[in-house]
């Protein structure tokens, strides 16, 4: 059998930059957020008393019943050749809020050589993920949802699939000053492994945020802590430079994380600025990012995020952008429809229409 091992490491490059731990797990596109807010913010968007329906994808705790008939689409860019497309609706049922949702990552295609070398041709990978949620009202403002969803990836010859699942809570307080959530992500199993060495393991991540927005201030902050089912997020060789060197040629010396350092890697932070009634301007940053993905020589704009919302008369659109390692940006635009909005106007014209009938 001709061996590809080319294959892992082009798919590898890709999934770097949804690696939260060092690249450990399999399915690292369960990480990609679908929301281009999410994108704006480093990531993550686990807490907010107001929104669209996307963010029931990002947090099931977030379907509420004000998402409900209405869908949305996303599309962008992870690489200049890794491109997403997303698509989610949500609607009422009689004790429940309901969603579903699917994301189809495509990485694009390269040459593949055989071990010796030799031109085999050209494949492709791409990533598939589907899934339901819902959502209750357990108490006043309090609202638990569960996710679930398949995932199906093909990297060249190479074919996984796996199941999971996510549960996630949001608290609103009354004034909506304040909302609190908390998501376990990505609980399940990979049911078919690319070869035969074994499943390897989910990127499950457990996250908590809150959502502050003072009161006569047009901003709402968010602050994040994430990968809190583990302490220690920096690479193993942190610790074991020995005989390592940089770009420069310098011998590196070998340094411990202390405690700020191993914090701050869990942190991640939002704000949201709103410049009028229809337009809103976001900017997030992740340490754990910044530091992951910036070079000693270069860290440029590494771990920040962007983006704008603004909304027309039938439609939301919002754009975020988010600086993985320098010179290279993901970008992804979000519309949010509401039928209802239609309809309304089709209801205004004919009542007009029927006005001016009766003059």
């Amino acid at each position: 059998m001709q061996k590809r091992t080319w294959l892992f490491g082009w798919a590898m490059t890709a999934f770097s930059l949804f690696a939260q731990t060092g690249g450990t797990g399999v399915f690292r596109m369960l990480d990609v957020p679908l929301h281009s807010r999410a994108l704006a913010w480093s990531g993550y968007l686990v807490t907010q008393p107001h929104g669209d329906v996307l963010q029931s994808v990002s947090n099931p705790g977030l379907l509420n019943p004000v998402h409900a008939k209405k869908f949305a689409l996303s599309a962008g860019s992870v690489l200049p050749t890794v491109k997403s497309a997303n698509a989610v609706g949500a609607w009422q049922g009689r004790r429940a809020m309901w969603m579903a949702y699917a994301q189809h990552l495509d990485y694009g295609s390269m040459d593949a050589f055989d071990a010796g070398g030799n031109p085999q041709g050209t494949v492709s990978a791409n990533e598939t993920q589907v899934g339901v949620g819902a959502s209750v009202l357990v108490a006043p403002r309090f609202r638990v949802g569960a996710q679930l969803g398949m995932v199906y990836s093909v990297l060249g010859p190479y074919v996984s699939n796996g199941v999971f699942a996510n549960l996630g809570c949001n608290y609103i307080m009354r004034d909506s000053v304040l909302s609190w959530g908390m998501l376990l992500k990505n609980m399940g199993t990979q049911i078919v492994s690319y070869r035969d060495a074994g499943r390897e393991s989910m990127p499950f991540n457990i996250q908590t945020a809150i959502s502050i927005s003072p009161k006569h201030m047009p901003l709402r902050f968010h602050l994040t802590a994430h990968s809190l089912q583990r302490w220690d997020l920096t690479y193993d060789q942190y610790l074991d430079n020995g005989g390592q060197i940089d770009l420069n040629g310098k011998p590196v010396v070998p340094t411990e994380a202390g405690f700020g350092a191993k914090l701050t890697r869990h942190l991640a932070v939002g704000t949201e600025l709103a410049l009028g009634q229809n337009l809103s301007l976001l900017v997030g940053y992740s340490h754990q990012r910044r530091m992951e993905m910036a070079t000693s020589e270069r860290r440029g704009t590494s771990g920040f995020g962007w983006g704008m919302k603004f909304r027309m008369a039938k439609i939301d659109i919002t754009y975020g952008s988010a600086s993985y390692f320098p010179g290279q940006n993901s970008n992804q635009f979000s519309l949010v429809i509401d039928p209802a909005r239609f309809a309304k106007k089709r209801q205004l014209m004919s009542n007009t229409h029927k006005g001016v009938s009766a003059l």
